[in-house]
Order: structure tokens, then sequence, then C-alpha cells
């Protein structure tokens, strides 16, 4: 007659491992990604997106308060250690910075020149952005006027 056996705890510990490197892994590559290609992150109560249209492009979509909306192609490059997206006006550049987005919080800053230097300004603060699946990111701010 065989003898029933609580779970083993070595089993239980194994699949504790399995499952804690999984999600290690899993998060790992998640924050390695610095192509941002086809994602859009929009703004739509300042009815602003950006659109990621390759590797290292991005269209900004941005409304003024007259409600024009005027579309502008940027460079971009993705800063793993400081957790920024950076938005030139000409590739490599650093003194071009237009804008940059934290990408824990998607707080987006824009980059002005003062009598000091380049001085970045808190544009729009954390809580009105974030990354949606939109096919014309145009078109969809558009429709919100």
């Amino acid at each position: 007659m065989p003898i029933n056996r609580p779970f083993p705890f070595d089993m239980i510990q194994k699949l504790f491992i399995f499952i804690f490197l999984f999600f290690c892994m899993y998060s790992s590559i998640a924050f390695t990604k610095n192509n941002f290609s086809n994602n859009e992150l929009l703004c739509p109560s300042l009815l602003w997106g950006f659109e990621f249209i390759s590797s290292n492009k991005v269209k900004v979509i941005k409304t003024d308060l007259n409600k024009i909306t005027t579309i502008n192609e940027y460079n971009y490059d993705v800063d793993l250690e400081l957790s920024y997206i950076n938005i030139f006006s000409s590739e490599d550049s650093i003194r071009d910075r237009v804008y940059s987005i934290e990408l824990n919080s998607l707080r987006v800053d824009v980059w002005t020149m003062t009598g000091g230097g380049f001085t970045t300004r808190e544009m729009f603060p954390t809580g009105l952005c974030d990354f949606e699946e939109i096919n014309n990111v145009l078109t969809y701010i558009e429709s919100l006027k």
C-alpha cells in the first residue's frame, strides 16, 4: 500500500527558484530594450504624442494653445543607465537635445537654452503620458480636439 507523503520540501524550493529566475530573466530582458520602434507614447490631455518610427527616429506630434498640431521628426537614443529616452534635433549631438522622457515615470522634460547653458524644464509631469497601441497618433490626437 503506497504511503502518502506531503509534497517534498526540496521540490517546493526548486519550483520557487525556477519561478524567481524566470521573472528575473524576463525583467532583465525588458529593461535592456533600447529600441522603441513601433511604440507610441501618448499624452491625450495635452494633445501630444511621440511615435517611434524606427530604432533611432521619432515623430513628435504636438499641439499648441491654439489647437494647431505640428509634426517634427527627431533622432532619439535610449540611456538605460539613467533610464531616459533622449530626443535630439540632429543625430548624436548632445547639445541638440530637445526632449527627455524618463522611462520609469514617463515624465517629459524639455531642454531650453538659458544664460547658464542648456537646462531642462519639466514639461509634462508624471501621469499625463502612457504607451498606447494606436495605428495613427495624428488621427487620434485630431479626434480628441
